[in-house]
């Protein structure tokens, strides 16, 4: 697949990318350089490092950082690489400390990536303190979302996703706390995820007792989207609004005054190139972050947020945990519609670039980001 052919395809949303694109590693290779490594990644939430010191890792291949709240309350972006022999510093996943010691020789860095100590280092004419800090990776919070770019050109976040403001508005994005997490590793391209999560047409195939009888397929709207995001609303079927609850849990205007008719009779998805899926679901909303760990293989974590005041349910063990469980029942269809995607990509006789409903304009524009960022249109 050279650039020349994938500038040829799809250029007017009505097409799919073609098969190579999601099984060739030169290709994701390609993605990693001119995508993830230019572009805005979100890495987590601030909610999950509420106090100084806290932190959260991030891998991408080449790439390992972790998202640190300071002593002032701001959050930095520091390279988990120690600048002594390249020892990864904090533990997988995150944690919370005082000083970032390396495991390997000790070297001590501050919270905000200043070299602290330096054992048996005294002498050596390659050592210079002020050499040795972590780097910085420039990042932005972006409705308590934490994001980071490797490009000193990437253009304003805040201002990429300025068009959404008002529409997301009403779901109080900024104000959700984190309820739980899954993360799974999906037999699956990343993109194929991607676009599994920005598209509503899988509902009456993948999700039919799932999803399908409250959000049918039939009433999928794909609204325009912009450079950097897609978007598509799924409305409820005519006996279910988010504002009927269950006996054992608040309404969602309760637990959100802020939601009108419309946020309570739809589902809202967001999609944020490269690699980020939001549904909003009246007051909760899913982050879903999907990361290329190779070619055939992407790292999910779903993320679902929900307003304080529902943590503080006296039953809110027992309701979250079957949130937790049906979301892992539509996650389980996802992953294995995926896989099989992938296989059939991977086939001689697949198809060279599928045609797309008009329903499935997200993957059009997803795919038209792609060829901008990729070939430079």
């Amino acid at each position: 697949m050279t650039i020349d052919q994938l500038r040829l395809r799809g250029a007017d949303y009505q097409t799919a990318l073609p098969p190579r694109c999601y099984t060739d590693p030169d290709f994701l290779a390609l993605e990693l350089e001119k995508v993830f490594r230019r572009d805005w990644i979100c890495i987590g939430h601030v909610a999950d490092i509420p106090a100084a010191g806290d932190y959260i890792t991030f891998d991408l291949p080449g790439l390992r950082v972790m998202a640190v709240r300071q002593q002032d309350g701001s959050v930095k972006v520091l390279s988990r690489v120690c600048r002594h022999r390249a020892a990864l510093l904090g533990r997988e996943g995150g944690g919370k400390a005082t000083l970032f010691v390396c495991p390997y020789h000790c070297w001590t860095y501050e919270l905000d990536g200043r070299l602290r100590g330096a054992p048996a280092m005294s002498g050596s004419s390659g050592f210079r303190r002020e050499d040795c800090r972590l780097p910085e990776f420039r990042s932005q919070v972006w409705e308590s979302l934490i994001f980071l770019t490797c490009s000193p050109a990437a253009e304003d976040l805040s201002a990429s996703l300025e068009a959404t403001r008002a529409r997301l508005e009403p779901y109080r994005l900024s104000e959700l706390k984190t309820a739980f997490a899954i993360e799974e590793v999906w037999n699956t391209n990343w993109k194929v995820a991607v676009e599994n999560g920005s598209e509503s047409y899988h509902h009456g195939g993948v999700h039919r007792q799932t999803l399908e009888p409250l959000f049918p397929t039939t009433g999928v709207r794909a609204e325009p989207g912009g450079l950097w995001y897609n978007m598509h609303a799924v409305p409820a079927s005519i006996d279910f609004s988010f504002e009927g609850g269950q006996e054992d849990r608040p309404s969602a205007t309760q637990l959100n005054s802020s939601l009108g008719p419309q946020q309570l009779r739809e589902l809202l998805i967001l999609g944020i190139y490269p690699n980020l899926v939001i549904a909003f679901a009246g007051a909760c909303v899913t982050v879903f972050r999907f990361v290329p760990v190779n070619v055939a293989q992407t790292l999910v974590r779903a993320t679902w947020l929900v307003p304080a005041s529902y943590l503080e349910l006296a039953n809110a063990d027992a309701v979250l945990e079957r949130d937790r469980r049906t979301l892992q029942a539509i996650i389980a269809e996802d992953r294995a519609s995926c896989a099989d995607v992938q296989v059939g990509l991977s086939c001689l006789d697949a198809p060279a670039a599928g045609p797309l409903a008009p329903i499935e304009r997200p993957i059009g524009e997803f795919g038209s980001y792609l060829r901008r960022r990729l070939c430079g249109d």
